[in-house]
């Protein structure tokens, strides 16, 4: 390490692993999403954007068949009027029969027809029919087709049928014309045969059922394009447009693609770079782990342990075996291990009552202390058991203080015994009285607790001549059982739990003893002096 001359290292030129490290990561994920940028605009981004550009190709293609198809149908029903004997005839010598059967209000309501034209061969209308707003076929005076006729539509009339899109009066149309012929299709011809169906939003609503795609009505655009006119990128909506023969727009409207575009930066883009980029994360996480953090956590905590005068483990592990490191944690362990199990055993007899060998008042207090904060955040029921041994003091003065404290033994490891769980506690709580916490969830189980308990004190058959409500050793007990607890015990302390507990023994052993008193504590039956229940004596 060089030094300055008055001998101190020079730290400037120093940099730690660590450092080291987070820099060489910094670098890493730089020129790794450089190169994910680079790829997605070289490669992946080009292609999602002619995968969408294909789909809504293929979305317009199949419009576009909706509309020929529309095309043909009414194409063969105007060819299928005209090419009939019927028609060639009424051409020549019309007679009222002929509309009054074929052309019905049924007919247009089924073809969708909003008119229809016939003209002979010196394309002199020989009728006009028109389906009105009210639903109902009417003959038409109007000139509307007569006058499209008169200003071009005539170059359309020919000897073959044809279908074509035509703007009339400022409405979009749908026309089909067909020469007038025999039924087999044989000459002369004696006219034309249109049917006109109006583009209105009807017909819209019918082909975007059909093909599924948003479709919006627009007004004509200035510079309208065909809707076979393929799209050149990809885009969220396309306005196309029904054109005439003469290129001029009839019908448009706006193609709502149901793909979203790809982003070029999206959301799964930056997870999968994130992704990617925890590995020098990993990398440099692991490097710390392995070589600075124990050495590091090792000299922390034996500063601490020397400040504090606490012996804590060094909980580190290497995967790679570090002979010095591990043996240093070992060492040091086994000290602190030695030393636990030492304080463990002494903390044990601080909390274990020596004469009962279960839990004493000041275990108790730590039970009661987080059982009660159990009891607020979540929603339980337990009951608090205050135990006390009746007329114990003449038990002792009969049969001698080594037969009491055996007796208290006794009663002490059969209440135990009561205590199912892990979570519930048998304490000594003074003298001859002792305390249970218990979870109880219904009052089936309550009665069976309340049996269990006099159940094994019965079952000791410790006798007592000189009790005054039996000859063998009973106990008096009050419940204080909390039902659904929760939020609402905030308002309420544990010293009161305890306090209704102690309530109820005192009722028990003021109602002669050999029985036990239950305070029932709900939202609606708050905690009171007095209990609620008394089970009968034995």
């Amino acid at each position: 390490m060089p030094l300055h001359p008055a001998g101190q290292p020079d730290r400037d030129l120093m940099f730690s692993i660590r450092q080291l490290f987070l820099f060489l990561s910094i670098i890493f994920i730089a020129l790794l999403f450089a190169g994910l940028l680079l790829v997605r605009w070289l490669w992946f981004y080009p292609a999602e954007l002619n995968t969408a550009l294909e789909t809504q190709k293929n979305e317009m293609f199949s419009l576009n068949s909706v509309l020929e198809l529309k095309k043909e149908t009414l194409a063969t029903f105007v060819s299928d009027y005209a090419n009939w004997d019927d028609t060639w005839h009424y051409v020549q010598e019309p007679y009222r029969e002929y509309i009054a059967t074929n052309f019905t209000d049924t007919t247009f309501e089924s073809l969708k027809l909003s008119g229809a034209l016939l003209l002979n061969n010196q394309r002199k209308p020989v009728f006009n029919l028109e389906y009105n707003s009210e639903s109902s076929l009417v003959t038409s005076n109007s000139m509307r087709l007569l006058y499209w006729l008169q200003q071009g539509g005539v170059e359309h009339l020919n000897d073959q049928p044809t279908t074509l899109f035509q703007s009339i009066d400022e409405s979009p149309y749908l026309l089909a014309i067909s020469p007038v012929m025999h039924s087999d299709n044989s000459g002369p011809r004696q006219g034309w045969l249109i049917f006109f169906q109006l583009l209105d939003d009807d017909i819209l609503s019918v082909w975007k059922r059909i093909t599924r795609i948003p479709l919006m009505r627009t007004d004509i655009p200035q510079n309208a394009v065909d809707l076979l006119t393929s799209p050149e990128d990809a885009q969220t909506f396309h306005d196309r447009c029904l054109m005439s023969p003469e290129q001029q727009p009839v019908y448009c409207f706006r193609i709502h693609h149901q793909q979203e575009l790809p982003q070029f930066l999206s959301s799964n883009v930056i997870t999968a770079f994130l992704l990617i980029a925890l590995i020098p994360g990993i990398i440099f996480i692991l490097l710390i782990h392995l070589l600075i953090t124990p050495i590091r956590k090792a000299t922390d905590l034996l500063e601490l342990n020397n400040k504090d005068g606490m012996l804590r483990p060094v909980l580190f592990t290497t995967p790679l075996r570090i002979r010095e490191l591990r043996q240093l944690r070992d060492t040091y362990n086994q000290l602190v291990y030695t030393a636990r199990q030492q304080q463990a055993r002494l903390e044990q007899l601080s909390n274990t009552d020596r004469l009962t060998n279960i839990p004493n008042r000041r275990a108790f207090d730590d039970a009661l202390e987080s059982t009660w904060k159990r009891l607020k955040r979540h929603k339980q029921s337990a009951a608090l058991i205050l135990v006390d041994i009746d007329y114990f003091k003449r038990f002792n003065d009969h049969y001698g203080h080594q037969v009491g404290d055996d007796a208290l033994h006794r009663v002490a490891q059969a209440l135990k015994g009561c205590a199912k769980r892990t979570d519930e506690i048998t304490s000594r709580f003074g003298g001859e009285e002792f305390a249970l916490i218990l979870y109880i969830d219904d009052a089936n189980n309550l009665d069976a607790v309340r049996h269990r308990i006099r159940e094994s004190i019965r079952e000791l058959n410790i006798r007592h001549e000189h009790s005054l409500v039996s000859k063998q050793l009973t106990i008096s007990f009050g419940i204080a059982w909390i039902r659904e607890s929760g939020p609402w015990l905030e308002n309420m302390s544990k010293e009161e739990w305890l306090r209704a507990a102690d309530a109820a023994l005192y009722e028990a052993k003021a109602s002669g003893r050999n029985c036990n008193m239950l305070q029932i504590i709900t939202p609606e039956m708050p905690f009171t002096e007095s209990p609620v229940w008394q089970q009968s004596p034995d």
